[in-house]
């Protein structure tokens, strides 16, 4: 079944902040940026830091079980957010997507926006100029979405996880692979050396 994204989420923009996000030991609310994230799309929930803001945070406090969409820069890509945050808000740069249906798994939907059809409507929708590439609010919420029973999004989910386990021990494989490589020839280099002594 293909449904609009507004039809399964309601998207709000993070908190936008007026000037430069400043630190303060005593704030309030964590706030989530791009450089939170590892190169997995995983967050790090020890990086936040923390900040005071000028108005009520509670439309933009983020929940497990919410989406963040980075909507800025040449990568757009979603996540789930897997951890208990208290009172975390998200800076701007991201779109806040809170599943209106029990029918509809976040771990889905995200892995969904991540996949070809998703990144190619957004991509085409992006305004592209001298500056970095935006996908506006109005366009992503004319995104459509495929979803199939639960069932079949669980099957999806762990899917997707086991290849970016296996992807994982893949890379670790080959740094692993390249470390002896380079040592034994390291070795060998050495070896001839000396016995040109």
């Amino acid at each position: 079944m293909k449904v609009h994204i507004t039809d399964i989420a309601d998207i709000n923009i993070g908190y936008q902040f007026r000037a430069k996000i400043e630190p303060t030991d005593d704030g309030t609310y964590p706030v989530i940026q791009i450089r939170d994230f590892n190169e997995n799309r995983l967050l790090n929930i020890d990086r936040l830091i923390r900040v005071n803001i000028d108005k009520s945070a509670e439309q933009y406090k983020i929940n497990k079980g919410d989406i963040l969409f980075l909507s800025r820069g040449h990568k757009n890509w979603a996540t789930p957010i897997v951890d208990d945050l208290k009172d975390a808000i998200a800076a701007s740069h991201f779109f806040v997507l809170k599943i209106k249906s029990s029918d509809i798994l976040p771990e889905y939907l995200a892995w969904y926006i991540n996949q070809a059809p998703a990144q190619e409507f957004l991509h085409i929708n992006a305004r592209h100029g001298t500056h970095m590439p935006l996908v506006p609010m109005f366009a992503f919420k004319g995104l459509s979405v495929e979803v199939p029973p639960k069932e079949t999004q669980k099957k999806i989910v762990e899917l997707s996880r086991l290849m970016e386990k296996e992807k994982q021990l893949l890379t670790e494989l080959q740094e692993k692979r390249s470390s002896l490589i380079n040592t034994v020839c390291l070795k060998a280099a050495k070896s001839k050396k000396e016995k040109t002594k």
